[in-house]
């Protein structure tokens, strides 16, 4: 899978810390950030998932009557 690609059209940023020599993914507004060799994918996967919680309320249950 291109994961760099579907990760940078959700706006992901790449970065490279010199002090540990690794890959750092991160998103400029969202405060989370990815490191090492699937950085991309574990980007890419958290964009593509439906928001869930109780500022959804579409994606809650309706309780049954």
């Amino acid at each position: 899978m291109p994961w760099k690609i579907i990760a940078a059209a959700f706006g992901w940023k790449a970065a490279h810390d010199d002090d540990e020599d690794v890959l750092v993914v991160w998103h400029p507004k969202l405060r989370r950030h990815f490191t090492g060799a699937d950085a991309w994918k574990r980007a890419a996967l958290l964009s593509i998932r439906a928001p869930a919680g109780p500022n959804f309320p579409h994606t809650r249950k309706e309780a049954s009557r």
